[in-house]
């Protein structure tokens, strides 16, 4: 039977975890006092702690590291009574196998300490070294649903390698917030953050960027890579590199070396790359416009963040954070908003997604006059009805037409089973770009569709339940 102990505030309050682990499969111990709690290491050791995020008389990340000293392969879930960006992202890079919210219990709990004990009782995860970084200014990445504190898990992870990340999503989303979150929770964070956007640049000048630059008189400039020596470099739109300078920063990535300009010599240089894109990279490689090697090279990890519409109930928590920032910025004296906002907030669509949301409220604040956020402050709901409602007809219509031509041309062939063909083949499309949008990640894609992970996977092999 295994051992698991429980550090929670109080003993009443760690009743809670103790419920959600079986009696019949562990045996549970329970500490308040993290004192204690660390003496009792040098008569036994647990197989597994549980560790509250909130215990008073030390700060769960303290106890994190000083369990680690003690016993470094020692798997430790820490539950949460109020996430955060912050809370997730520390406990991860300090050791934690797992960061759960308190409302995931039971089975959230049961379901971690299952994967935490696996095979022998010691599978963890590869993560984190101890290091400051505060994400709460990191606007795009506040978030509280699972989506959003997965990817804070992740950023927590991360942070403990050097490992090449290509961050996936819409504009919009903030993927250079994450490659900061990233880089600032690293043991990098003292070294420069650089970043290069490729599409508004053009190829020679995204070159010289990038590898630097020389004149004619000899004189030469550093590039990106050189400035951030150390650091990390954040290729943005790295979609919209030429093949040539693809090849280029191909060859930072396999040997950390590459040729200055109009030299013979190589310059050698410890970055980390994180690039982002918010196009297909597996359609580009198909095209002939992305290298493939390169791809996987950057695809070591794989950040996909959901548009701002797919976690609806991160809109409100996202916009009293922006009024929160936009009044002390503005110096304006804004009591909230109102609920006819808020509705509003929650059924526009937000294409343009948090930055959009951003701008949005940053504007009701300017033009604020009454001291509580009102519909007419806010442009994107000017008319007489709300405008994103015109912008769902065309994309049905699309869809049935593409359904009727569908059938018009296996009925007209005399095809059986035309039903079967047709909604096969979109089960199977679906499922590719559910995983292309995930970021290749199954399970993500599966949940993505609302669908098993088996089910999932019959359907990229073009086969119906």
């Amino acid at each position: 039977m295994k051992n698991v102990w429980i550090l929670d505030r109080t003993k009443e309050e760690a009743r809670e975890l103790v419920r959600a682990l079986p009696s019949l499969a562990y045996h549970v111990d329970v500490w308040s006092d993290p004192g204690e709690f660390l003496e009792a290491f040098g008569e036994a050791k647990p197989d597994l702690v549980v560790l509250e995020h909130g215990i008073e008389e030390a700060k769960a990340v303290e106890m994190l590291r000083a369990i680690k000293e003690i016993e470094r392969r020692l798997p430790i879930v820490v539950v949460a009574e109020r996430t955060s960006s912050q809370g997730a992202i520390e406990s991860m890079r300090e050791g934690a196998y797992d960061y759960l919210p308190r409302e995931t219990l039971p089975g959230g709990l049961e379901d971690a300490a299952r994967r935490a004990l696996s095979s022998d009782g010691r599978v963890i995860r590869t993560i984190g070294s101890p290091g400051p970084g505060d994400v709460d200014d990191l606007g795009a990445i506040v978030g509280r649903t699972p989506e959003m504190v997965e990817i804070h898990k992740l950023i927590g992870q991360l942070a403990a390698t050097d490992a090449a990340v290509l961050i996936q999503g819409e504009p919009g989303t903030g993927k250079e917030l994450i490659a900061r979150a990233i880089h600032y929770n690293s043991d990098r964070r003292d070294r420069p953050f650089l970043a290069v956007n490729c599409s508004v640049l053009p190829d020679e000048a995204l070159g010289a960027e990038l590898f630097g630059w020389s004149s004619g008189g000899g004189e030469f400039g550093a590039g990106r890579f050189e400035q951030a020596n150390k650091g990390t470099v954040f290729i943005d739109q790295i979609d919209q590199a030429s093949l040539p300078t693809q090849s280029r920063i191909l060859s930072v990535l396999e040997s950390g070396e590459f040729e200055r300009p109009k030299a013979r010599s190589k310059a050698r240089v410890d970055v980390r790359v994180v690039a982002a894109t918010d196009r297909s990279l597996v359609q580009l490689m198909k095209e002939g416009q992305f290298r493939v090697d390169l791809f996987y090279r950057l695809k070591v990890v794989s950040v996909f963040i959901p548009p701002l519409r797919d976690r609806k109930p991160d809109i409100q928590f996202l916009a009293e954070h922006f009024l929160e920032r936009a009044k002390s910025d503005m110096q304006r004296d804004i009591d909230g908003m109102s609920p006819d906002v808020v509705d509003l907030l929650n059924e526009y669509p937000w294409p343009g997604n948090v930055r959009e949301l951003e701008h949005a409220i940053q504007r009701a604040v300017a033009l604020n006059r009454t001291g509580v956020l009102a519909p007419e402050d806010f442009d994107i709901f000017e008319g007489d009805g709300p405008e994103w409602e015109e912008t769902e007809a065309p994309m049905t219509g699309d869809l049935a037409a593409s359904v009727r031509s569908a059938f018009r041309k296996h009925a007209t062939a005399g095809s059986v089973d035309v039903d079967e063909t047709i909604v096969s083949e979109v089960e199977r499309v679906l499922a590719e770009e559910a995983l292309e949008r995930s970021g290749g990640n199954q399970v993500q894609a599966a949940k993505l569709l609302g669908i098993s992970r088996n089910t999932l996977r019959k359907r990229l092999r073009g086969k119906t339940q």
